[in-house]
Order: structure tokens, then sequence, then C-alpha cells
């Protein structure tokens, strides 16, 4: 129950954090917000080592090991959480989380591929309540762009480069990411155990060895973005208002400093496939904070389509 209980945690925080950046899209870049979370992870991390004396112990760790965890962030966070910042661009929070949720389903279909694990036959079901879910979604945010863009008497070319078959395709890439490092994550979490026998500071150690590595690699994405950016694109500066700082600061430390942190113990204690049904839940937690903070409205449709995505990935991990 422990391990159920700070994967509820985890989540909270995951939302709670992807709220918070929503508000800072104008002045930063999904790679740059994905960076600076990442920096201050990363800080967070090695402090938290450095006084708890557990430091040295990233050393006792085999070098393959190594580059599972590192693995585990390319995937979870690198590709994971930058395609999903580009997806909640156009979607907003709680479309965008309500597609990215699927990872449950892709995380149930790795274990059966790596782990073995049995078939059964709730797959299909799941599979056509959540194909139905980003179809309605998809759908409802299509039409929602229609009405705007006639309102405004935009021209009907653009209308069409505006459709959201991008984003939509940028959420679910973060889905099958995140079960791609959630999965590499508990396996090396309960290695790492193993091997330093001692409880409760795998998580820390993980953390410390995924995120130095994970910065670099966001560093040079935002490095690329701001020196070989499309000239079409948007184009964001270093130079960003002290509330932009701010809300970043907050959501970095609730999101990856803390979110972090619960989201691996809560891999490690409960296990995949508990955290990824849990998880499945946040789109409905979104709701009431995208709605009070952002105020962000979602139709009737894209709400039935919320539901129907969500109680697709329940039904496959009841």
């Amino acid at each position: 129950m422990t391990g159920e209980l700070i994967a509820i945690f985890a989540v909270l925080t995951f939302v709670v954090s992807n709220v918070l950046c929503r508000k800072t899209e104008r002045d930063a870049s999904p790679a740059f917000i994905n960076f600076f979370r990442t920096a201050i992870g990363t800080l967070t991390f090695i402090v938290v080592t450095i006084i708890l004396g557990i430091f040295t112990y990233i050393f006792l760790v085999p070098w393959y090991l190594w580059i599972i965890t590192i693995l585990s962030f390319l995937f979870g966070q690198v590709i994971g959480d930058t395609a999903y910042f580009k997806a909640q661009e156009e979607l907003g929070s709680t479309i965008a989380l309500a597609i990215s949720m699927t990872f449950p389903l892709f995380t149930i279909i790795l274990s059966l591929i790596f782990l073995n694990r049995t078939f059964e036959y709730k797959i299909i079901l799941s599979i056509v309540l959540i194909g139905a879910g980003i179809i309605v979604i998809g759908k409802s945010k299509i039409n929602a762009e229609n009405k705007n863009s006639q309102d405004s008497e935009v021209h009907p070319q653009k209308l069409i480069s505006h459709t959201p078959l991008n984003s939509i395709i940028y959420a679910l890439i973060a889905s099958i990411g995140w079960a791609i490092g959630l999965v590499i994550i508990d396996y090396a979490t309960n290695l790492i155990d193993q091997i330093l026998i001692t409880n409760g500071i795998s998580s820390i150690i993980t953390n410390v060895i995924r995120f130095p590595f994970a910065l670099l690699i966001l560093l040079v994405m935002v490095w690329r973005e701001n020196r070989f950016g499309d000239i079409k694109q948007k184009k964001y500066s270093f130079r960003k208002p002290s509330q932009t700082w701010l809300i970043l600061l907050i959501a970095s430390i609730i999101g990856t400093s803390l979110g972090a942190y619960l989201y691996t113990e809560a891999a490690h204690t409960a296990g995949a496939i508990a955290l990824s049904l849990i998880a499945s839940a946040s789109p409905l937690f979104s709701l009431p904070l995208t709605y009070w903070l952002n105020k962000e409205r979602i139709t009737k449709y894209g709400f039935l389509g919320v539901l129907s995505t969500t109680l697709g990935v329940i039904v496959v991990i009841i």
C-alpha cells in the first residue's frame, strides 16, 4: 500500500508541474522547459547524495547498469517529456495527458515481449477504447480549431496546416517513451538495491546517474534549437520575464526534484504496472487544475474522449 500512495503523490506532482509549465509556453520552448527542469533535478539529487554521504555509492554500480539507467532517462524524460510538451502546446494539458497516459498499455505490451507475461484478451478491448478516445479527442480539437479559424477569417490553407495530427503523434511518442523508461527503471532500481544491499536509496542513486547525462543531451537540443532553428519556427530568447523564471523554478522543484524521486521510488516499490494504473488517472486530476490556472476549457466530446481513453487504460490492467 505504501508504494501505491507514493505513486499517487508522484502523479500529482507530475500533473501540477506540467500545468504550471503550460503558463510559460510563450517564453520557453518545450526543449528549454525540459532542460531547465532537468538542471534543477540534477542539482537537487547531487546535493542530497552529498548531504546523506552516499554520493560515492554511484561508483559501486556496474557500468552496464549506468548504461541502462541512462537509457531509461533518455526514453522517459528526454524523448517522452519533450514530446509531451510539444503536444501540450497544441492540445492543452488535459487532452495531451489523455493521449499520453496510454503508456500503461505500452508498458504491458513491452512486459509481454521482454518479460514473457501471459497475453490477456482484455488488451484488445483496451486498444479499442483507447483508439476511440484518441479519435474523438482529435476530432473535437479539429472542430474547435475550424470554428475559431472561421471566426477569425483565416485562410483555408493555414487552417489545414494547423490540424493537431502532429501533436497527437507527439503525445503518442511521449506515451511510448514513458513506457520504455518505466520498464527499464523498474528493472534497474531492483538490481541496484541487490548490488548495494541497502534499502531506500536506489531511487536517489539512479537519478544521480541519469540526470547529468540527460542534462547534456538537452543542452545540445536547446543550443541547436537557438542556433539552427527554422526561420518559420517561433524564436525564444534566454532573457525571460522574472515571472516565467519563478514559475519554471516552482514547477521544476515540484515535478522534478520531488516528482522524479517519487516516480522512481514508486516504480521500485509498487512496480511498473501499479504505477501506470495510477498514472492513467492523470487527465482527471488535470481537469480542475487546467481550468483554475489556465482557464482551459474542454468540449463535451473532448471529455468523452478523455473518459474513453482512461477507461481503456484501466481495463487493460484491472
